[in-house]
């Protein structure tokens, strides 16, 4: 019996030596020319279809017993091949991956260079690791003790770290200028400045948080995948990236502030500098509810909301607009916090509620 990886010219070259043939004579006896079949004697070409036929008919065995034994030649020789076998290798983890592990079809939306089983080291570089143990040991690790989720939406854990591991990386190729924690004050002021005016107001919150050293991008997010923002430091940057849920001015500027409440509050000291937040319900209440009361009273001041609180039995719109234009704060900005402290106020019609358009 020949071996697997014997060619099956080397087969038809013992069957000649045995009936005592030569290269011409069964040339002659199958019609292919001298060249073609001492070619295929040296190995230097494969039996087709047509030869093998054409040797079952000279009594050279079966046909399929020729192409059997040139399969079985060919697949032996390609798993020699280093290259195909690194592609067929990184074709296996690719699929391995796909969806139990990782939503390759989101990241692709959001990858020019991923695309095919070929950039498999495109997509260990989304996440940090070096190959498909380390990330499956990265995702089966990750800590979400700081993520927020809303117990309205069903989670699917691969999608969320999918999305911070896509932050993540988008945040190591961004550039910005320096950042220093005693420009708070300034930054809040051009970020209120922003949102009172409301004009191109994610394209001007992008420039202003940049310009004070904070990273800053929307982020889509990928099925089953209830955030609405995250904070966390790369490489010496505040990083804040958000879903965008909901496209209202209130709810954005909100959203944002809360997340610069976990990036002054706590991203810039010692014990925290290493987490990741998310907004959603996080199991540290307390943090959040830091960040929620940083981003009420950086947008309206404590002592403002409360003497405007307090002073007003009603707050129709005409309440609403004085005051958000004596202090300068988007009226809608206010009316999202009239409607947060009293849920009635929601169902109450208002102009400001066409107007509460991010822009």
């Amino acid at each position: 019996m020949p071996e697997m990886n014997s060619h099956p010219g080397e087969v038809l070259n013992k069957l000649m030596l045995e009936r005592d043939l030569t290269q011409r004579e069964l040339a002659a006896n199958i019609d292919v020319s001298h060249t073609v079949l001492n070619s295929i004697i040296k190995g230097n070409r494969n039996i087709n279809i047509s030869l093998a036929l054409s040797l079952e008919a000279a009594n050279f065995r079966k046909a399929s017993y020729w192409m059997d034994l040139q399969l079985k030649y060919s697949l032996a020789e390609a798993k020699k091949d280093s290259e195909l076998v690194k592609k067929n290798h990184a074709i296996r983890i690719w699929n391995e991956l796909d969806d139990e592990w990782v939503p390759i079809s989101y990241l692709k939306k959001h990858v020019e260079s991923l695309n095919t089983p070929d950039d498999l080291d495109k997509l260990f570089d989304i996440y940090g690791v070096a190959d498909e143990i380390e990330l499956k040991k990265k995702i089966s690790n990750y800590p979400l003790k700081l993520f927020r989720k809303s117990s309205k939406f069903e989670e699917k854990k691969t999608n969320v770290i999918a999305w911070s591991a896509l932050a993540e990386f988008k945040a190591r190729n961004m550039k910005v200028c320096s950042f220093k924690v005693s420009d708070e004050d300034k930054l809040i002021s051009s970020l209120n400045r922003c949102f009172y005016k409301n004009r191109n107001t994610l394209k001007e919150t992008t420039k202003i948080l940049s310009d004070f050293g904070i990273k800053f991008a929307i982020l889509d997010r990928p099925p089953k995948t209830p955030v609405e923002g995250k904070s966390f430091m790369s490489e010496g940057n505040p990083a804040i990236f958000m879903s965008l849920k909901y496209k209202r001015l209130d709810n954005f500027a909100f959203g944002l502030l809360h997340e610069l409440g976990h990036v002054y509050r706590h991203l810039v000291t010692d014990k925290f500098k290493e987490h990741n937040f998310f907004t959603g319900n996080s199991e540290l209440a307390k943090l959040e509810r830091e960040a929620d009361l940083f981003a009420q009273n950086k947008l309206i001041p404590e002592d403002l909301w409360l003497d405007f609180y307090l002073e007003n039995e009603e707050f129709n719109d005409e309440v609403i607009g004085n005051f958000a234009r004596k202090n300068k704060i988007n009226p809608c900005i206010v009316r999202g916090r009239v409607c947060f402290e009293d849920n009635l106020y929601y169902r109450k019609r208002s102009i400001y509620n066409s107007k509460n358009v991010l822009t």
